[in-house]
């Protein structure tokens, strides 16, 4: 292909008009790194700039106000239209291991004289590592129910009788798979 076939196609490339809308510092720079940060948009700057002049500026600590319900408004716009939610259902708030880890910490705080916190091995790494961390941090038991071992659960699934032999007065908390992320993958 010749430049200037390449060029006619990009002159009717739909896409090519968002190219504006970045700071672009030098145009013979091919950006392609696609999970990092990109190209700052223009109307980022903006953002920041009115941010910073309209509302820390002037009004200082109260400048963030308005934010408080941020988290449901746009949760409920996206229940509505993504996932057909009612108000108050859906929030956008930190990222599910931020939120297991808030919401961990939050239970196992309300039982301050219990001691004890039970996963299973077949839980997401990432759910595991937090309540490793967690138990690390508070000077806690954490049991592990292996039941990635067939002979004491079968696909893995953690059943009541099997989870009332690790049950205690001493438990915090119990955190256990939804699904298994290994059978999940296999199947896709």
């Amino acid at each position: 292909m010749e430049r200037s076939q390449a060029q006619a196609l990009d002159a009717q490339d739909e896409l090519g008009k968002f190219r504006n809308q970045f700071v672009i510092t030098d145009p013979n720079t091919c950006y392609l790194d696609g999970n990092s940060l990109g190209r700052l948009p223009h109307a980022t700057v903006k953002t920041i700039s009115d941010f910073l002049t309209q509302e820390w500026g002037p009004r200082v600590v109260t400048g963030w106000e308005h934010w408080i319900d941020e988290a449901q408004t746009v949760g409920d716009l996206i229940g509505r239209s993504a996932l057909g939610a009612g108000p108050g259902q859906v929030l956008a708030c930190d990222t599910t291991s931020v939120n297991l880890y808030q919401l961990a910490l939050a239970a196992i705080k309300a039982r301050p004289n219990r001691k004890t916190i039970i996963i299973d091995a077949a839980n997401f790494p990432t759910d595991r590592y937090i309540m490793q961390g967690i138990a690390k941090s508070l000077g806690l038991n954490l049991i592990t129910i292996n039941n990635e071992d067939s002979a004491i659960s079968e696909n893995e699934l953690i059943t009541p009788e099997l989870l009332k032999s690790y049950l205690s007065d001493d438990v915090a908390l119990v955190s256990l798979q939804v699904c298994n992320i290994d059978q999940v993958r296999d199947r896709i």
